[in-house]
């Protein structure tokens, strides 16, 4: 198994038509903080899913602290499905 793939995929619901995106791995979890609403960037788990999720891209978190991360963001703002 590819270790940056998630056990189980997340759903969520970005953009300016709220489209719903699935979330497989790091790389995409990263992409979604990318496109992540800007009035909703300065919220302390959004923060720190970019800290925890960019780590694991380097390899020194696990890709399950990455997915806790960018779940507990999506969570915050209210866009996980």
């Amino acid at each position: 198994m590819d270790r940056m793939l998630f056990d189980s995929p997340v759903q969520i619901r970005i953009g300016t038509e709220s489209t719903q995106r699935e979330v497989t791995t790091v790389k995409g979890a990263y992409e979604a903080l990318v496109d992540w609403p800007h009035a909703k960037r300065s919220g302390p788990l959004y923060r720190e899913a970019v800290e925890t999720v960019s780590a694991a891209l380097a390899g020194t978190r696990t890709r399950e602290a990455a997915k806790r991360a960018f779940i507990a963001a999506a969570d915050e703002i209210g866009i996980r499905i």
